[in-house]
């Protein structure tokens, strides 16, 4: 632990005597398994209500898979078929066009969606929060609590995030545009993933923050900075193990059976995983170095006073 994060830390330290008061022993893998198996009915209620926020999300979808569909059954296949004479258009041009043109559309339609998602995650991360403080709380009226009092900070956070992801989708496009070096695209795809990534690191310790501390939004940014510059590695790991949903989404196949298997556990668990995931590894953070902020701030005082 450097120096210079205890120096630069901003700590809210009413609230953060509660952390300490409440904070569980024993390993943080051992509490979120208590929290996510031993208190499954609450953790699922609360993703279930988390669904409600993502009713535009899932309409866009539907909607861009049917342009999609629309796109594969008129494209003009065999209009290149014969002598060459009249002259048609070529049909996997028109195919390419039509195909990002439908992803241009529901990626753009997409983006305010994610930004009412991530309002919805601020009631997931408030209940969250007190389970794994070991409270008992009614899911109903702490979600929406979490809700009101930090919808703000999550409609904002979540544009950022929905803007980083427009940037990986168009770097995923640019693939089906023949004349653009293919250096260049590989090149853009990293550096937008490094980007979604830096952001949704960025976002988890806003979102956890917002959700335990009473901190002016400057503070929360500039403690938010110095996580994620102090802890590459273990916000790494944390991002990967917190993307078994999505991954379980991206890999479910054609099978019908195990399409309906893996959506019904997303959508029963998803959200409340990664919100356990997140709220476990930050409040170990918090606990360490606001702990230890506070008692190097206070180590100085005392110093002074005693000069």
């Amino acid at each position: 632990m450097t120096k210079d994060i205890l120096e630069k830390v901003s700590v809210d330290k009413e609230n953060h005597e509660y952390l300490v008061k409440n904070y569980p022993s024993g390993s943080r893998f051992g509490l979120m398994k208590e929290v996510f198996l031993g208190r499954m009915n609450d953790v699922s209620k609360a993703n279930w209500i988390m669904l409600i926020f993502c009713l535009p999300l899932f309409a866009v979808l539907v909607y861009a898979s049917m342009l999609a569909a629309k796109d594969s059954v008129y494209a003009p296949f065999s209009s290149n078929f014969g002598i060459g004479y009249p002259v048609t258009d070529n049909a996997q041009a028109l195919y390419d066009e039509a195909t990002f043109a439908t992803a241009l559309t529901r990626t753009c339609m997409l983006l305010p969606c994610i930004a009412i998602a991530f309002v919805g995650l601020a009631g997931v991360f408030n209940v969250i929060k007190y389970h794994m403080l070991g409270a008992n709380v009614k899911v109903w009226k702490e979600f929406f609590k979490g809700v009101k009092n930090n919808w703000f900070v999550h409609l904002w956070i979540g544009a950022i995030a929905a803007l980083a992801y427009f940037l990986l989708e168009m770097s995923i496009c640019g693939f089906g545009v023949p004349s653009f070096p293919l250096g260049w695209k590989i090149a853009l795809i990293v550096i937008s993933s490094l980007i979604i990534l830096t952001v949704l690191t960025f976002a988890m310790f806003i979102i956890t923050q917002s959700a335990l501390y009473y901190l002016p939004m400057g503070k929360m940014i500039k403690n938010a900075a110095l996580f994620v510059r102090s802890f590459p590695l273990q916000n790494l790991l944390i991002m990967i193990a917190s993307s078994i949903p999505a991954v379980l989404l991206m890999i479910m196949g054609d099978s019908f059976f195990l399409q309906i298997l893996v959506i019904m556990i997303c959508s029963m668990l998803g959200f409340s995983y990664i919100a356990c995931v997140w709220t476990d590894y930050t409040h170990f953070v918090y606990y360490n170095i606001f702990t230890a902020a506070i008692e190097n701030s206070t180590g100085k005082g005392k110093k002074k006073r005693a000069k």
